[in-house]
């Protein structure tokens, strides 16, 4: 691999920068394309990046020996690579150790001509009417704008969509009621002053489905040569119905075929999106590099496989789902009180609906009705017409609202 965005001097100095103090990165003779931190409780060489990258890749020279008495951690090294397979030399005591630890997906496009051939592969003729369907059913209804921003940005432009980013996450997890680790403040800087620095460059690329000039869906992608690394995908929970992921992906796959790339890669991570889109499963290996003429590199070795072992076994009992749950209740997360008022609800057909003076007209759009959103998107797409249609009146006595369009409404009941 020649331009691997994760061991760019952008990505390791702004790593460096973020979590290492700004300190120079340590470079090794023996090991090609790879430099390091040294993690001081344990003695052990880090990859640059850790686990923050999406795929690391390395070359070895066996004739150089600066490994000695020294361990090396290399996260998240994909099996796909093909990296050369690791012999021993007999003139060497460098050694390696590999443990499984993620299971990573993607679409390899390279036999295909379009993006249609590849999903028709993929899927049945009734899924491809009905992602068909929902993008069509999303245009009607809202203004949409889809943008791919590879390249040169103004720093107002992006510090605005990074905020709807960010919005869009904590409102995803929020819902969730799970914490999103990614979401932190160190790590947040960490990804706005990394992605705009890589937009410059091409290394890096956002998807915008907007609505109105408001991101309603972003992707943060990373770029190899023909490699797109699809990294953080969020969209706004309020449009569930009109599956915004699923075109997202599409639109993706578009961009891919236009720019002659190969694979589009949904890394570590494991969803049933990703099952039903990729047509190649691959691990993610961590690789353990040591000196077997040095004690002390051999039990450090060691206790590095152990301790994987370990988490993997944890995150195959859901010990990591429990944790991050937990995390965001002690944390101070929680649902909106507004919007917990609201669970509690019914529907009530409607044939015609005249408003009277006991109702009276809200815009839905305001925050204090943010609640009512999903419900209005909901139907909207159960009933496709332009937003501009679309009105929403209030009982001035009871806890209820109408949803009312040019042809059907629907009224909803708040216990």
């Amino acid at each position: 691999m020649k331009t691997n965005p994760f061991t760019s001097s952008i990505f390791e100095n702004t790593w460096s920068k973020h979590f290492n103090g700004g300190k120079d990165l340590v470079a090794f003779e023996f090991i090609k394309g790879l430099k390091f931190v040294k993690n001081s409780p344990n003695g052990i060489y880090v990859n640059a990046g850790r686990n923050l990258t999406k795929g690391l890749y390395y070359d070895l020279d066996l004739t150089k020996s600066d490994y000695k008495g020294k361990t090396f951690l290399i996260y998240d090294v994909p099996s796909y690579f093909d990296l050369e397979e690791f012999n021993a030399a007999s003139n060497s005591s460098l050694r390696l150790k590999t443990v499984f630890q993620y299971q990573g997906f993607l679409m390899d496009i390279t036999s295909f001509n379009s993006q249609d051939e590849y999903i028709n592969s993929q899927f049945s003729s009734k899924n491809r009417r009905e992602f068909r369907s929902n993008q069509r059913r999303l245009e009607t209804c809202f203004d949409i704008d889809y943008s791919f921003i590879h390249g040169a940005i103004s720093q107002v432009e992006f510090d605005a969509l990074f905020k709807h980013f960010y919005a869009l996450l904590s409102k995803r997890f929020a819902d969730k009621q799970t914490n999103y680790h990614h979401l932190s403040a160190r790590k947040w800087s960490y990804y706005k002053d990394l992605v705009f620095r890589m937009l410059q460059e091409k290394k890096a690329s956002l998807l915008v489905i907007s609505k109105t000039n408001t991101p309603i869906g972003i992707t943060l992608n990373f770029h190899a040569e023909d490699i797109l690394f699809e990294t953080i995908t969020v969209f706004d929970p309020d449009y569930y119905k009109f599956s915004i992921g699923k075109t997202s992906i599409i639109k993706l796959l578009e961009w891919c075929f236009e720019n002659n790339y190969r694979i589009s890669d949904f890394s570590k991570g494991d969803f049933s999106y990703k099952h039903k889109w990729s047509n190649l499963v691959y691990d993610f290996h961590y690789h353990i590099l040591y000196d077997s003429k040095s004690i002390m590199s051999r039990l450090r070795a060691q206790y590095a496989v152990s301790y994987y072992k370990l988490k993997l076994y944890l995150r195959e009992k859901k010990v990591n789902e429990l944790y991050r749950k937990y995390k965001f209740f002690i944390t101070g997360g929680h649902k909106e009180k507004d919007d917990k008022a609201y669970e509690s609800y019914r529907f009530e057909k409607m044939n015609d609906f005249n408003p009277s003076e006991d109702y009276e007209s809200v815009d839905f759009e305001l925050e204090m009705y943010r609640f009512l959103r999903q419900f209005v998107y909901t139907f909207m797409f159960a009933n496709p017409e332009s937003i501009k249609n679309i009105k929403v009146f209030k009982n001035k006595v009871k806890n209820e609202f109408v949803i009312s369009g040019s042809k059907r409404s629907q009224k909803i009941i708040f216990d």
